[in-house]
Protein backbone atom coordinates (compact mmCIF):
# COMPACT_ATOMS: atom_id res chain seq x y z
CA UNK A 1 0.00 0.00 0.00
CA UNK A 2 1.02 3.62 -0.45
CA UNK A 3 1.84 5.55 2.69
CA UNK A 4 2.24 9.26 3.35
CA UNK A 5 5.93 8.73 2.49
CA UNK A 6 4.91 7.51 -0.98
CA UNK A 7 2.75 10.62 -1.46
CA UNK A 8 5.75 12.78 -0.48
CA UNK A 9 7.72 11.09 -3.26
CA UNK A 10 4.83 11.36 -5.74
CA UNK A 11 4.48 15.11 -5.13
CA UNK A 12 8.13 15.61 -6.08
CA UNK A 13 7.67 13.46 -9.21
CA UNK A 14 4.64 15.53 -10.20
CA UNK A 15 6.48 18.81 -9.68
CA UNK A 16 9.10 17.67 -12.19
CA UNK A 17 6.60 16.34 -14.73
CA UNK A 18 3.42 18.43 -14.82
CA UNK A 19 3.92 21.88 -13.23
CA UNK A 20 3.47 24.35 -16.07
CA UNK A 21 1.62 21.76 -18.16
CA UNK A 22 -1.96 21.92 -19.43
CA UNK A 23 -4.76 19.45 -18.69
CA UNK A 24 -5.89 18.03 -22.04
CA UNK A 25 -8.43 15.40 -20.90
CA UNK A 26 -9.89 13.44 -17.99
CA UNK A 27 -11.19 9.87 -18.03
CA UNK A 28 -13.16 8.00 -15.38
CA UNK A 29 -13.87 4.25 -15.66
CA UNK A 30 -16.49 3.55 -13.01
CA UNK A 31 -16.49 -0.26 -13.26
CA UNK A 32 -12.69 -0.37 -13.30
CA UNK A 33 -12.60 2.13 -10.41
CA UNK A 34 -9.91 4.14 -12.17
CA UNK A 35 -9.54 7.82 -13.05
CA UNK A 36 -6.86 9.54 -15.17
CA UNK A 37 -5.86 13.16 -15.67
CA UNK A 38 -3.80 13.72 -18.85
CA UNK A 39 -1.43 16.72 -18.81
CA UNK A 40 0.63 17.94 -21.75
CA UNK A 41 4.00 19.48 -20.94
CA UNK A 42 6.71 20.82 -23.28
CA UNK A 43 7.94 17.33 -24.20
CA UNK A 44 5.06 14.85 -23.98
CA UNK A 45 1.72 13.93 -22.45
CA UNK A 46 1.77 12.67 -18.86
CA UNK A 47 -0.94 10.63 -17.11
CA UNK A 48 -1.76 11.02 -13.43
CA UNK A 49 -3.55 7.80 -12.45
CA UNK A 50 -5.88 7.41 -9.50
CA UNK A 51 -6.95 3.79 -8.88
CA UNK A 52 -9.22 2.80 -6.02
CA UNK A 53 -9.84 -0.83 -6.94
CA UNK A 54 -10.14 -2.90 -3.71
CA UNK A 55 -7.19 -5.11 -4.62
CA UNK A 56 -5.10 -2.91 -6.91
CA UNK A 57 -5.31 0.65 -5.63
CA UNK A 58 -2.62 3.29 -6.07
CA UNK A 59 -1.79 6.79 -7.34
CA UNK A 60 1.10 7.35 -9.76
CA UNK A 61 2.35 9.51 -12.65
CA UNK A 62 3.68 7.91 -15.86
CA UNK A 63 3.96 8.72 -19.59
CA UNK A 64 0.50 8.52 -21.18
CA UNK A 65 1.78 5.80 -23.52
CA UNK A 66 2.19 3.48 -20.52
CA UNK A 67 -1.54 3.53 -19.74
CA UNK A 68 -3.27 0.51 -21.25
CA UNK A 69 -7.04 0.50 -20.81
CA UNK A 70 -8.33 -3.06 -21.14
CA UNK A 71 -12.07 -2.53 -20.92
CA UNK A 72 -14.97 -1.82 -23.26
CA UNK A 73 -16.41 0.58 -20.72
CA UNK A 74 -16.89 4.08 -22.08
CA UNK A 75 -14.75 6.63 -20.21
CA UNK A 76 -16.52 9.58 -18.64
CA UNK A 77 -14.88 13.02 -18.40
CA UNK A 78 -14.94 14.34 -14.84
CA UNK A 79 -14.82 17.95 -13.63
CA UNK A 80 -14.75 20.88 -16.05
CA UNK A 81 -10.97 21.40 -15.95
CA UNK A 82 -9.75 20.70 -19.51
CA UNK A 83 -7.53 23.58 -20.63
CA UNK A 84 -6.48 24.42 -17.07
CA UNK A 85 -2.80 25.07 -16.38
CA UNK A 86 -1.06 23.29 -13.51
CA UNK A 87 0.37 25.93 -11.14
CA UNK A 88 1.58 23.98 -8.11
CA UNK A 89 1.39 20.67 -6.22
CA UNK A 90 1.62 20.02 -2.50
CA UNK A 91 1.04 17.36 0.14
CA UNK A 92 -1.60 18.16 2.76
CA UNK A 93 -0.01 17.75 6.18
CA UNK A 94 1.92 14.51 6.23
CA UNK A 95 -0.95 12.43 4.95
CA UNK A 96 -2.02 10.47 1.89
CA UNK A 97 -3.59 13.57 0.37
CA UNK A 98 -2.09 15.73 -2.38
CA UNK A 99 -3.45 18.89 -3.97
CA UNK A 100 -2.93 20.11 -7.51
CA UNK A 101 -3.57 23.81 -7.97
CA UNK A 102 -4.79 24.69 -11.47
CA UNK A 103 -5.64 28.00 -13.13
CA UNK A 104 -8.21 28.68 -15.80
CA UNK A 105 -9.43 32.05 -17.02
CA UNK A 106 -7.62 33.78 -14.13
CA UNK A 107 -9.45 31.72 -11.49
CA UNK A 108 -7.80 29.03 -9.44
CA UNK A 109 -9.15 25.62 -8.44
CA UNK A 110 -7.74 22.75 -6.42
CA UNK A 111 -7.87 19.05 -7.12
CA UNK A 112 -7.61 17.18 -3.82
CA UNK A 113 -6.55 13.56 -4.30
CA UNK A 114 -7.30 11.45 -1.21
CA UNK A 115 -5.07 8.46 -1.98
CA UNK A 116 -6.35 6.32 0.91
CA UNK A 117 -7.01 3.12 -1.01
CA UNK A 118 -10.46 1.69 -1.86
CA UNK A 119 -12.17 4.58 -0.04
CA UNK A 120 -10.20 7.21 -1.96
CA UNK A 121 -11.78 10.16 -3.74
CA UNK A 122 -10.95 13.27 -5.80
CA UNK A 123 -12.47 16.61 -4.85
CA UNK A 124 -12.75 19.79 -6.91
CA UNK A 125 -12.44 22.78 -4.58
CA UNK A 126 -12.64 26.49 -5.39
CA UNK A 127 -10.43 29.30 -4.11
CA UNK A 128 -12.72 29.78 -1.08
CA UNK A 129 -12.38 26.11 -0.07
CA UNK A 130 -15.91 25.31 -1.24
CA UNK A 131 -16.55 21.89 -2.81
CA UNK A 132 -17.57 22.14 -6.47
CA UNK A 133 -17.71 18.42 -7.29
CA UNK A 134 -16.41 14.97 -6.32
CA UNK A 135 -15.33 11.99 -8.42
CA UNK A 136 -17.31 9.51 -6.32
CA UNK A 137 -20.79 10.18 -5.00
CA UNK A 138 -20.78 11.82 -1.62
CA UNK A 139 -23.49 13.56 0.40
CA UNK A 140 -22.53 17.14 -0.31
CA UNK A 141 -24.44 20.31 -0.99
CA UNK A 142 -23.43 23.35 -2.99
CA UNK A 143 -21.15 25.54 -0.92
CA UNK A 144 -20.03 22.84 1.50
CA UNK A 145 -16.55 23.42 2.89
CA UNK A 146 -13.85 20.91 1.98
CA UNK A 147 -12.40 19.28 5.08
CA UNK A 148 -9.41 16.94 4.63
CA UNK A 149 -9.35 13.73 6.62
CA UNK A 150 -8.18 14.15 10.21
CA UNK A 151 -4.62 13.03 10.88
CA UNK A 152 -4.02 10.40 13.59
CA UNK A 153 -2.47 11.58 16.84
CA UNK A 154 1.10 10.73 15.84
CA UNK A 155 4.46 12.40 15.13
CA UNK A 156 5.35 13.93 11.77
CA UNK A 157 8.54 12.16 10.55
CA UNK A 158 9.67 15.34 8.77
CA UNK A 159 9.73 17.25 12.07
CA UNK A 160 10.34 14.53 14.66
CA UNK A 161 12.82 15.02 17.52
CA UNK A 162 14.40 12.56 19.93
CA UNK A 163 12.72 14.34 22.85
CA UNK A 164 9.25 13.86 21.30
CA UNK A 165 9.83 10.15 20.70
CA UNK A 166 11.27 9.65 24.17
CA UNK A 167 8.08 10.99 25.78
CA UNK A 168 5.96 8.50 23.84
CA UNK A 169 7.94 5.50 25.08
CA UNK A 170 6.27 5.91 28.48
CA UNK A 171 3.00 4.76 26.83
CA UNK A 172 4.50 1.76 25.06
CA UNK A 173 3.13 -0.83 27.53
CA UNK A 174 5.31 -3.68 26.33
CA UNK A 175 4.10 -3.77 22.72
CA UNK A 176 6.67 -4.78 20.04
CA UNK A 177 8.80 -1.89 18.83
CA UNK A 178 7.62 -2.19 15.23
CA UNK A 179 3.99 -1.83 16.38
CA UNK A 180 4.93 1.13 18.58
CA UNK A 181 6.53 2.92 15.59
CA UNK A 182 3.52 2.15 13.39
CA UNK A 183 1.15 3.62 15.96
CA UNK A 184 3.14 6.74 16.79
CA UNK A 185 4.87 7.85 13.55
CA UNK A 186 2.79 9.11 10.63
CA UNK A 187 3.25 7.13 7.42
CA UNK A 188 5.12 4.22 9.02
CA UNK A 189 3.74 0.80 8.09
CA UNK A 190 4.96 -2.58 9.36
CA UNK A 191 7.68 -2.94 6.70
CA UNK A 192 9.04 0.57 7.22
CA UNK A 193 8.98 0.07 10.99
CA UNK A 194 11.08 -3.09 10.68
CA UNK A 195 13.42 -1.29 8.26
CA UNK A 196 13.94 1.61 10.69
CA UNK A 197 14.70 -0.81 13.54
CA UNK A 198 17.10 -2.79 11.35
CA UNK A 199 18.99 0.31 10.21
CA UNK A 200 19.15 1.57 13.79
CA UNK A 201 20.67 -1.74 14.91
CA UNK A 202 18.25 -2.08 17.83
CA UNK A 203 17.32 -5.32 19.60
CA UNK A 204 13.73 -5.08 20.84
CA UNK A 205 14.40 -7.58 23.62
CA UNK A 206 16.63 -5.05 25.37
CA UNK A 207 15.62 -1.84 27.12
CA UNK A 208 15.51 1.11 24.71
CA UNK A 209 18.17 3.62 25.73
CA UNK A 210 18.35 7.34 24.96
CA UNK A 211 21.09 6.52 22.46
CA UNK A 212 18.75 4.07 20.73
CA UNK A 213 16.01 6.69 20.56
CA UNK A 214 18.38 9.14 18.88
CA UNK A 215 19.36 6.41 16.41
CA UNK A 216 15.69 5.71 15.65
CA UNK A 217 15.01 9.39 14.92
CA UNK A 218 18.06 9.57 12.65
CA UNK A 219 16.88 6.52 10.70
CA UNK A 220 13.33 7.91 10.40
CA UNK A 221 14.78 11.13 8.97
CA UNK A 222 16.98 9.09 6.63
CA UNK A 223 13.97 7.11 5.34
CA UNK A 224 12.02 10.34 4.74
CA UNK A 225 14.90 11.78 2.69
CA UNK A 226 15.12 8.62 0.59
CA UNK A 227 11.46 9.00 -0.30
CA UNK A 228 11.70 12.75 -0.89
CA UNK A 229 14.57 12.44 -3.37
CA UNK A 230 13.60 9.11 -4.95
CA UNK A 231 14.68 8.40 -8.51
CA UNK A 232 14.03 4.62 -8.71
CA UNK A 233 11.46 2.10 -7.55
CA UNK A 234 11.78 -1.41 -6.10
CA UNK A 235 8.94 -3.93 -6.04
CA UNK A 236 8.94 -6.56 -3.29
CA UNK A 237 6.88 -9.67 -2.56
CA UNK A 238 6.50 -9.50 1.24
CA UNK A 239 4.57 -12.24 3.06
CA UNK A 240 2.39 -12.92 0.05
CA UNK A 241 1.71 -9.20 -0.54
CA UNK A 242 3.26 -6.72 -2.96
CA UNK A 243 4.94 -3.55 -1.71
CA UNK A 244 6.96 -0.79 -3.38
CA UNK A 245 9.77 1.41 -2.04
CA UNK A 246 12.26 3.88 -3.58
CA UNK A 247 15.26 2.08 -2.04
CA UNK A 248 16.43 -1.44 -1.27
CA UNK A 249 15.24 -2.79 2.06
CA UNK A 250 17.95 -4.06 4.39
CA UNK A 251 15.30 -5.89 6.46
CA UNK A 252 14.20 -8.08 3.51
CA UNK A 253 16.51 -10.71 2.05
CA UNK A 254 14.88 -11.22 -1.36
CA UNK A 255 16.02 -9.30 -4.44
CA UNK A 256 13.40 -6.80 -5.63
CA UNK A 257 12.35 -5.95 -9.16
CA UNK A 258 13.80 -2.56 -10.16
CA UNK A 259 11.97 0.23 -12.08
CA UNK A 260 13.11 3.57 -13.45
CA UNK A 261 10.73 5.50 -11.19
CA UNK A 262 8.73 4.83 -8.05
CA UNK A 263 5.51 5.50 -10.00
CA UNK A 264 6.31 2.82 -12.56
CA UNK A 265 6.83 0.37 -9.70
CA UNK A 266 3.50 1.40 -8.14
CA UNK A 267 1.71 0.95 -11.49
CA UNK A 268 3.13 -2.58 -11.73
CA UNK A 269 2.07 -3.23 -8.13
CA UNK A 270 -1.56 -2.31 -8.90
CA UNK A 271 -1.58 -4.56 -11.98
CA UNK A 272 -0.03 -7.48 -10.11
CA UNK A 273 -2.46 -7.20 -7.22
CA UNK A 274 -5.49 -7.17 -9.50
CA UNK A 275 -4.13 -10.08 -11.57
CA UNK A 276 -3.36 -12.17 -8.48
CA UNK A 277 -6.88 -11.82 -7.11
CA UNK A 278 -8.47 -12.02 -10.59
CA UNK A 279 -12.21 -11.57 -10.28
CA UNK A 280 -12.40 -11.80 -6.50
CA UNK A 281 -13.00 -8.62 -4.59
CA UNK A 282 -10.73 -8.53 -1.54
CA UNK A 283 -12.62 -5.81 0.25
CA UNK A 284 -15.91 -7.56 -0.33
CA UNK A 285 -14.44 -10.83 0.98
CA UNK A 286 -13.11 -9.18 4.13
CA UNK A 287 -16.32 -7.25 4.84
CA UNK A 288 -18.48 -10.32 4.20
CA UNK A 289 -16.28 -12.40 6.53
CA UNK A 290 -16.90 -9.88 9.31
CA UNK A 291 -20.63 -9.76 8.57
CA UNK A 292 -20.80 -13.56 8.72
CA UNK A 293 -19.05 -13.50 12.09
CA UNK A 294 -21.50 -10.86 13.38
CA UNK A 295 -24.49 -12.89 12.19
CA UNK A 296 -23.11 -16.10 13.68
CA UNK A 297 -22.44 -14.43 17.03
CA UNK A 298 -25.91 -12.83 17.10
CA UNK A 299 -27.46 -16.24 16.45
CA UNK A 300 -25.37 -17.76 19.26
CA UNK A 301 -26.52 -15.03 21.67
CA UNK A 302 -30.16 -15.74 20.79
CA UNK A 303 -29.71 -19.49 21.44
CA UNK A 304 -27.92 -18.90 24.75
CA UNK A 305 -30.63 -16.51 25.94
CA UNK A 306 -33.29 -19.08 25.02
CA UNK A 307 -31.41 -21.84 26.87
CA UNK A 308 -31.02 -19.59 29.90
CA UNK A 309 -34.78 -19.08 30.13
CA UNK A 310 -35.30 -22.85 30.19
CA UNK A 311 -32.50 -23.40 32.74
CA UNK A 312 -33.81 -20.93 35.30
CA UNK A 313 -35.88 -23.61 37.08
CA UNK A 314 -32.80 -25.57 38.21
CA UNK A 315 -33.77 -24.83 41.86
CA UNK A 316 -36.72 -27.19 41.37
CA UNK A 317 -34.35 -30.20 41.36
CA UNK A 318 -33.06 -29.19 44.80
CA UNK A 319 -36.64 -28.88 46.10
CA UNK A 320 -37.53 -32.38 44.82
CA UNK A 321 -34.47 -33.87 46.52
CA UNK A 322 -35.36 -32.20 49.83
CA UNK A 323 -39.01 -33.34 49.62
CA UNK A 324 -37.86 -36.94 49.09
CA UNK A 325 -35.57 -36.62 52.13
CA UNK A 326 -38.43 -35.40 54.35
CA UNK A 327 -40.64 -38.30 53.21
CA UNK A 328 -38.11 -41.15 53.40
CA UNK A 329 -40.37 -43.29 55.57
CA UNK A 330 -43.10 -43.28 52.90
CA UNK A 331 -40.77 -44.37 50.07
CA UNK A 332 -39.68 -47.90 49.33
CA UNK A 333 -37.31 -49.28 46.75
CA UNK A 334 -39.23 -50.34 43.64
CA UNK A 335 -41.67 -47.38 43.66
CA UNK A 336 -41.95 -45.46 40.38
CA UNK A 337 -43.40 -42.30 41.93
CA UNK A 338 -44.69 -40.83 45.12
CA UNK A 339 -47.35 -38.21 45.72
CA UNK A 340 -46.15 -35.63 48.26
CA UNK A 341 -47.54 -32.38 49.61
CA UNK A 342 -45.52 -29.36 48.45
CA UNK A 343 -44.68 -27.67 51.75
CA UNK A 344 -42.64 -25.01 49.95
CA UNK A 345 -45.66 -23.57 48.17
CA UNK A 346 -47.69 -20.68 49.63
CA UNK A 347 -50.79 -22.74 48.87
CA UNK A 348 -49.81 -26.35 49.81
CA UNK A 349 -50.92 -28.94 47.28
CA UNK A 350 -49.99 -32.49 46.44
CA UNK A 351 -48.06 -33.52 43.33
CA UNK A 352 -46.23 -36.62 42.05
CA UNK A 353 -42.43 -37.00 42.04
CA UNK A 354 -40.92 -39.48 39.58
CA UNK A 355 -38.67 -42.11 41.19
CA UNK A 356 -36.21 -44.66 39.88
CA UNK A 357 -37.49 -48.06 41.12
CA UNK A 358 -33.93 -49.47 41.03
CA UNK A 359 -32.71 -46.87 43.52
CA UNK A 360 -33.14 -46.55 47.27
CA UNK A 361 -34.97 -43.49 48.67
CA UNK A 362 -31.67 -41.80 49.57
CA UNK A 363 -30.25 -42.59 46.11
CA UNK A 364 -33.32 -41.01 44.48
CA UNK A 365 -32.81 -37.88 46.56
CA UNK A 366 -29.13 -37.84 45.61
CA UNK A 367 -30.09 -38.16 41.93
CA UNK A 368 -32.09 -34.91 42.12
CA UNK A 369 -29.34 -33.13 44.06
CA UNK A 370 -26.84 -34.10 41.33
CA UNK A 371 -29.23 -32.79 38.67
CA UNK A 372 -29.47 -29.57 40.66
CA UNK A 373 -25.68 -29.21 40.87
CA UNK A 374 -25.20 -29.98 37.18
CA UNK A 375 -27.97 -27.58 36.13
CA UNK A 376 -26.57 -24.86 38.39
CA UNK A 377 -23.07 -25.22 36.95
CA UNK A 378 -24.53 -25.30 33.43
CA UNK A 379 -26.44 -22.08 34.12
CA UNK A 380 -23.29 -20.34 35.33
CA UNK A 381 -21.46 -21.56 32.23
CA UNK A 382 -24.23 -20.31 29.96
CA UNK A 383 -24.25 -16.93 31.68
CA UNK A 384 -20.47 -16.72 31.12
CA UNK A 385 -20.84 -17.69 27.45
CA UNK A 386 -23.49 -15.00 27.04
CA UNK A 387 -21.21 -12.40 28.65
CA UNK A 388 -18.31 -13.38 26.38
CA UNK A 389 -20.48 -13.50 23.25
CA UNK A 390 -21.71 -9.96 23.94
CA UNK A 391 -18.09 -8.78 24.23
CA UNK A 392 -17.30 -10.53 20.93
CA UNK A 393 -20.19 -8.87 19.11
CA UNK A 394 -19.10 -5.48 20.45
CA UNK A 395 -15.59 -6.04 19.09
CA UNK A 396 -16.88 -7.32 15.71
CA UNK A 397 -19.09 -4.27 15.25
CA UNK A 398 -16.11 -2.03 16.00
CA UNK A 399 -14.18 -3.81 13.22
CA UNK A 400 -17.18 -3.57 10.88
CA UNK A 401 -17.49 0.20 11.43
CA UNK A 402 -13.75 0.72 11.01
CA UNK A 403 -13.74 -1.15 7.67
CA UNK A 404 -16.63 0.99 6.46
CA UNK A 405 -15.03 4.32 7.42
CA UNK A 406 -11.41 3.62 6.41
CA UNK A 407 -10.86 0.17 4.94
CA UNK A 408 -7.08 0.33 4.53
CA UNK A 409 -6.34 1.58 8.04
CA UNK A 410 -8.74 -1.00 9.47
CA UNK A 411 -6.82 -3.76 7.68
CA UNK A 412 -3.67 -2.75 9.56
CA UNK A 413 -5.36 -2.06 12.87
CA UNK A 414 -7.25 -5.38 13.01
CA UNK A 415 -4.76 -7.51 11.09
CA UNK A 416 -4.76 -10.48 13.49
CA UNK A 417 -8.55 -10.43 14.04
CA UNK A 418 -9.23 -10.40 10.28
CA UNK A 419 -6.72 -13.19 9.66
CA UNK A 420 -8.74 -15.28 12.11
CA UNK A 421 -12.04 -14.52 10.33
CA UNK A 422 -10.86 -15.07 6.74
CA UNK A 423 -10.84 -18.56 5.17
CA UNK A 424 -8.03 -20.71 6.57
CA UNK A 425 -5.42 -22.54 4.51
CA UNK A 426 -7.05 -25.23 2.43
CA UNK A 427 -10.53 -23.71 2.63
CA UNK A 428 -10.22 -21.94 -0.73
CA UNK A 429 -7.43 -21.80 -3.24
CA UNK A 430 -7.09 -18.05 -3.65
CA UNK A 431 -8.23 -16.45 -0.40
CA UNK A 432 -6.68 -18.82 2.13
CA UNK A 433 -4.60 -17.62 5.05
CA UNK A 434 -1.85 -19.77 6.59
CA UNK A 435 -1.91 -19.15 10.34
CA UNK A 436 0.96 -20.07 12.70
CA UNK A 437 -1.40 -21.44 15.33
CA UNK A 438 -4.27 -23.84 15.90
CA UNK A 439 -7.42 -22.35 17.35
CA UNK A 440 -9.47 -23.97 20.11
CA UNK A 441 -12.38 -22.89 22.29
CA UNK A 442 -12.79 -23.18 26.05
CA UNK A 443 -16.06 -24.28 27.66
CA UNK A 444 -17.03 -20.65 28.15
CA UNK A 445 -16.50 -19.85 24.46
CA UNK A 446 -13.20 -17.98 24.91
CA UNK A 447 -10.72 -18.75 22.12
CA UNK A 448 -7.13 -19.79 22.58
CA UNK A 449 -4.26 -19.95 20.06
CA UNK A 450 -1.73 -22.79 20.26
CA UNK A 451 1.53 -22.23 18.35
CA UNK A 452 2.43 -25.00 15.88
CA UNK A 453 6.27 -25.07 16.26
CA UNK A 454 9.29 -22.91 17.15
CA UNK A 455 9.06 -20.23 14.44
CA UNK A 456 5.25 -20.34 14.52
CA UNK A 457 5.36 -19.94 18.31
CA UNK A 458 7.20 -16.64 17.84
CA UNK A 459 4.69 -15.43 15.27
CA UNK A 460 1.74 -16.52 17.42
CA UNK A 461 3.14 -14.63 20.41
CA UNK A 462 4.47 -11.45 18.79
CA UNK A 463 2.14 -10.99 15.80
CA UNK A 464 -1.22 -12.44 16.85
CA UNK A 465 -1.36 -11.76 20.59
CA UNK A 466 -2.29 -8.36 22.01
CA UNK A 467 -0.08 -6.91 24.78
CA UNK A 468 -2.85 -7.25 27.39
CA UNK A 469 -3.76 -10.88 26.56
CA UNK A 470 -2.50 -13.82 28.63
CA UNK A 471 0.40 -15.98 27.44
CA UNK A 472 0.97 -19.55 28.75
CA UNK A 473 3.90 -21.98 28.64
CA UNK A 474 4.97 -25.02 30.65
CA UNK A 475 7.79 -24.35 33.12
CA UNK A 476 11.17 -26.04 32.57
CA UNK A 477 9.81 -27.97 29.61
CA UNK A 478 9.53 -27.42 25.85
CA UNK A 479 6.04 -26.80 24.53
CA UNK A 480 3.75 -24.61 22.47
CA UNK A 481 3.18 -20.94 23.15
CA UNK A 482 -0.50 -20.66 24.12
CA UNK A 483 -2.43 -17.38 24.05
CA UNK A 484 -5.73 -16.79 25.83
CA UNK A 485 -7.50 -14.40 23.45
CA UNK A 486 -9.61 -11.61 24.89
CA UNK A 487 -12.97 -11.11 23.12
CA UNK A 488 -12.72 -7.45 24.13
CA UNK A 489 -10.06 -5.25 25.70
CA UNK A 490 -12.15 -4.97 28.89
CA UNK A 491 -12.41 -8.76 29.31
CA UNK A 492 -11.26 -10.33 32.59
CA UNK A 493 -10.56 -14.10 32.41
CA UNK A 494 -12.02 -16.28 35.17
CA UNK A 495 -10.04 -18.70 37.32
CA UNK A 496 -11.63 -21.62 35.45
CA UNK A 497 -10.61 -20.20 32.05
CA UNK A 498 -7.02 -19.77 33.25
CA UNK A 499 -6.97 -23.35 34.56
CA UNK A 500 -8.43 -24.76 31.33
CA UNK A 501 -5.87 -22.89 29.23
CA UNK A 502 -3.03 -24.09 31.46
CA UNK A 503 -4.26 -27.71 31.06
CA UNK A 504 -4.16 -27.36 27.27
CA UNK A 505 -0.69 -25.73 27.40
CA UNK A 506 0.47 -28.73 29.48
CA UNK A 507 -0.96 -31.12 26.91
CA UNK A 508 0.87 -29.39 24.03
CA UNK A 509 4.24 -29.88 25.71
CA UNK A 510 6.75 -32.65 26.34
CA UNK A 511 5.13 -33.14 29.75
CA UNK A 512 1.75 -34.19 28.35
CA UNK A 513 2.09 -37.68 29.94
CA UNK A 514 2.84 -36.33 33.42
CA UNK A 515 0.20 -36.33 36.15
CA UNK A 516 0.63 -32.69 37.18
CA UNK A 517 2.50 -29.98 35.25
CA UNK A 518 3.54 -26.46 36.39
CA UNK A 519 2.46 -23.85 33.82
CA UNK A 520 3.57 -20.22 33.88
CA UNK A 521 1.40 -17.40 32.54
CA UNK A 522 1.73 -13.63 32.19
CA UNK A 523 0.52 -10.78 30.02
CA UNK A 524 1.98 -10.96 26.53
CA UNK A 525 3.65 -7.57 26.99
CA UNK A 526 5.98 -9.17 29.56
CA UNK A 527 7.24 -11.78 27.07
CA UNK A 528 10.60 -10.89 25.43
CA UNK A 529 12.70 -12.38 22.66
CA UNK A 530 16.42 -12.51 23.61
CA UNK A 531 19.05 -11.48 21.08
CA UNK A 532 19.91 -14.33 18.65
CA UNK A 533 17.61 -16.70 20.53
CA UNK A 534 16.46 -19.90 18.88
CA UNK A 535 12.92 -20.00 17.43
CA UNK A 536 10.35 -20.24 20.22
CA UNK A 537 12.80 -19.27 22.99
CA UNK A 538 11.64 -16.29 25.08
CA UNK A 539 12.06 -14.75 28.52
CA UNK A 540 9.14 -13.66 30.72
CA UNK A 541 8.52 -11.31 33.62
CA UNK A 542 5.79 -10.90 36.27
CA UNK A 543 4.62 -14.45 35.68
CA UNK A 544 2.26 -16.49 37.83
CA UNK A 545 2.14 -20.26 38.07
CA UNK A 546 -0.63 -22.85 38.14
CA UNK A 547 -0.48 -26.65 38.44
CA UNK A 548 -2.39 -28.31 35.62
CA UNK A 549 -3.44 -31.81 34.58
CA UNK A 550 -2.67 -32.11 30.83
CA UNK A 551 -5.90 -32.29 28.82
CA UNK A 552 -6.75 -32.33 25.13
CA UNK A 553 -8.77 -29.28 24.04
CA UNK A 554 -11.70 -31.61 23.18
CA UNK A 555 -11.79 -32.82 26.79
Amino acid sequence: MQTAFHILSLVNELKKEIVGGTIVSTEFYKKERAAYVFIKNNKSTIALAFLFHPTGFGTFVVPASKIKIETREKPWPFFDIVGSKVIDIRQIGFDRILEIIVEREKSRLRLAFEAIGPNGNIWLVDNENKVQATLRKRDIEAGDEYKPLSLPDALNPLEITAEQLKKLFHRREGEPLFQFLQRNILGVNKTLAREIIKRAGIDDSEKISEESIVSLVERITEIAELFEFADTGYLYQIKGGIEVYPFKLSSVEQQPEKFKTLSLAIMEMTKSRQAAVEDSDEEKSVVEAVKRAVKKTEKRITHIESDLEQAQDFENYKKLGELIQTNMSSIKKGMKEITIEDVYSNTPKKFAIELDPARTPSENAEKYFKKYQKAREGLEQMQRRLEISKLEIENLREIENALESDYENALNRFESELAELLPKEGATKDASVRLPYKEYELKSGVKIFVGRDGADNDRTTFEFAKPHELWFHTQQCAGSHVVLKFPHKNFEPSKREIEETAAIAAYFSKARNDTLVPVAYTQRKYVRKPRKAKPGLVTIEREKSVMAVPKKPED
